[in-house]
């Protein structure tokens, strides 16, 4: 996921002394408590529909401004570097069992939802320095834009020009929006939308590739 590579990226940038790590993250979370949890993208699924994702206002103009400001060293109460270094090798790790799972076996394999999970289990332990936690939020934001923006124009390729009844292609598409073979199904189908689809292929099939990008680009 996406929210993960960033996370290791900015710890990255800390060992190369780029970064304090007071800066990306105020401490860890006991896996046992609830509060403050850090946000998790495990699946892009379906963004149709949800379109209050895309209306908070993006406040990132004074964040340079403050690391400009910040020179000290790591504070008594910072995070320990030790457990930080364990933590987020334990970070890395899972990451790369869900990655590999995900490539081998697909993202709806019993395997790798149980990797998925516990990734997010391993995930929530960061407690994330607000700059951080905004800055990560944005990204899933875009994200998701990005998803929505490719969802809509397949919707409206085959419901409002193709005439594909809209239950259909609900049915069709949810859970499935990065797969192909629903829209192959659709084409051979003998219905009265199926020759329409069929001229329409290449707009359709460009779309679904940019949500496997997507994907690709999210883990």
């Amino acid at each position: 996921p996406e929210a993960i590579t960033y996370l290791l990226e900015q710890y990255d940038k800390y060992e190369a002394e780029q970064l304090r790590l007071s800066d990306i993250i105020s401490g860890f979370i006991d896996p046992n408590e609830t509060e403050d949890m850090a946000p998790t993208a495990t699946h892009i699924g379906s963004e149709l529909g949800e379109d209050d994702l895309a209306d908070e206002d993006e406040e990132d103009e004074d964040e340079e401004d403050e690391d400009g400001d910040n020179s000290d060293d790591d504070g008594d109460g910072g995070p320990d570097p030790e457990v930080a270094r364990e933590k987020f090798g334990e970070l890395r790790a899972q990451y790369e069992v869900t990655r590999l799972s995900i490539q081998k076996n697909g993202r709806a394999h019993e395997d790798t939802q149980a990797a998925i999970a516990q990734l997010a289990d391993v995930f929530r332990q960061f407690r994330l320095m607000p700059k951080q936690f905004d800055r990560l939020v944005n990204n899933m934001r875009e994200m998701m834009e990005r998803v929505r923006v490719q969802e809509r124009i397949i919707m409206k390729l085959c419901v409002e020009q193709a005439k594909m009844p809209k239950k259909t292609f609900v049915a069709a598409f949810t859970n499935n929006e990065c797969e192909t073979a629903w829209f192959e199904y659709q084409k051979q189908a003998g219905k009265a939308w199926s020759p329409r689809l069929v001229e329409m292929d290449e707009d359709i099939q460009r779309a679904i590739g940019k949500l496997q990008q997507i994907e690709e680009e999210t883990g």
